[in-house]
């Protein structure tokens, strides 16, 4: 028996069925995604719409301002053109401007100058020194007559003017002498255990008054019945000379050298017991002429003919001088001034000095001003002995 399949017609039918059933399942499915579509549609349109009201808003206020721009008339006339005159042409003014320049630089030098200073100030209390170890025989307080000691000798060069510069013999009231005294005294119990009679005395820098100092405790020495001598052992820049109104020409330089002896190159002074040794005439090697034999034999000759010797050295951090010629001292000072030495450059002073087996005995504060309140007692002290005779 044959089955239904047998027949092509049939199993043609079968198929044209199944291809009919699939499209009508498409198509089922494609009317059932309109809704979707529909709506997207639907966005689309309304964005168009809104984009479209916006272009024309802009497009109507794009029209607006350029009508109100074509109508605005404008407020920006020419009054005068323009002229050049080409004959005489504008140039840089050279000298103004150097001069200007000049004028500037240097207020500008010397503000930084001046800050750098006040930012950079030197000791100011003696405490901060004894903090170091070194005492301070003295403190000596700024002089005014000596101002006008220095500006007498700068308005007059002749030697009667520089005759008069020493502040012992002109002003032997001033408050700095006495403080000298006060050292007078100090000294007087320092170097009883000293090696011999002689005083060195030397300065960490230039400008700190170690010569003043020399000059005026030698005339205050002598003024106490002693038989002094100062020496300036500094053969390059010493000045003694002008401050006794000799000449240079003779001095410790001569003696080293073996041209003059001791008698010829010693000059007594207006000050009563006070002789004096100048520098002599500028060698051209100070530190070899101080370490010859003839300087052992020059302290030791002075050191037996008077009661004190006062040798005044150049700064000791400038030249090895001072260190030589300490060695063959048995007291050593050291100057500073007021405001001006630092603290590290009196210690590298004073490290100086002991790497050349020298002691510093002690300090002299020069120069110590009235406003400085460390200074009251001095002042206040010397004032009141002056006064209290009145």
């Amino acid at each position: 028996m044959l089955t239904d399949w047998h027949y092509p017609t049939y199993q043609g039918l079968v198929e044209q069925i199944a291809a009919v059933k699939e499209q009508r399942k498409a198509l089922v499915g494609e009317v059932g995604n309109l809704p979707e579509t529909q709506q997207e549609l639907l966005r689309l349109k309304r964005d168009v719409e809104v984009s479209n009201q916006i272009y024309t808003l802009l497009l109507g206020k794009t029209q607006e301002l350029d009508i109100v721009r074509a109508g605005t008339v404008g407020n920006v006339r020419i009054i005068d053109y323009a002229e050049v005159n080409t004959s005489k042409p504008v140039k840089p003014k050279k000298a103004l401007i150097v001069v200007m320049a000049t004028m500037l630089g240097g207020m500008l030098g010397v503000a930084i100058v001046l800050v750098q200073k006040a930012m950079h100030k030197g000791v100011e209390d003696p405490s901060e020194i004894e903090a170091l170890g070194i005492p301070v025989y003295a403190s000596v307080p700024h002089s005014e007559h000596q101002d006008k000691l220095a500006g007498f000798n700068k308005g007059r060069k002749s030697k009667a003017a520089k005759a008069k510069s020493i502040l012992a013999t002109d002003n032997p009231a001033d408050l700095a002498v006495e403080a000298l005294r006060s050292l007078r005294t100090s000294l007087h119990f320092a170097m009883m255990e000293a090696k011999n009679n002689v005083i060195a005395i030397s300065g960490p820098s230039p400008g700190v008054g170690k010569s003043f100092i020399s000059v005026n405790l030698a005339v205050v020495l002598a003024q106490s019945g002693k038989k002094v001598l100062i020496v300036d052992a500094d053969m390059r820049k010493g000045y003694l000379q002008t401050q006794f109104n000799i000449e240079a020409a003779e001095g410790l330089s001569d003696y080293l050298s073996g041209r003059l002896n001791l008698r010829q190159v010693t000059k007594a002074t207006k000050v009563e017991g006070l002789s004096v040794i100048t520098r002599g005439q500028i060698p051209p090697n100070p530190s070899e002429l101080l370490m010859h034999s003839n300087f052992s034999k020059f302290i030791a000759e002075l050191s037996t003919a008077y009661d004190l010797v006062i040798i005044d050295t150049p700064p000791i951090l400038a030249v090895t001088d001072p260190a030589i010629v300490s060695a063959h001292a048995g007291t050593t000072l050291l100057v500073t001034r007021f405001g001006q030495n630092h603290l590290r450059e009196i210690e590298l002073t004073r490290n100086r000095f002991e790497q050349n087996g020298i002691d510093i005995k002690g300090v002299v504060f020069n120069g110590v001003l009235k406003k400085a309140s460390n200074a009251y007692g001095y002042y206040g002290y010397y004032n009141y002995e002056y006064k209290s005779d009145a």
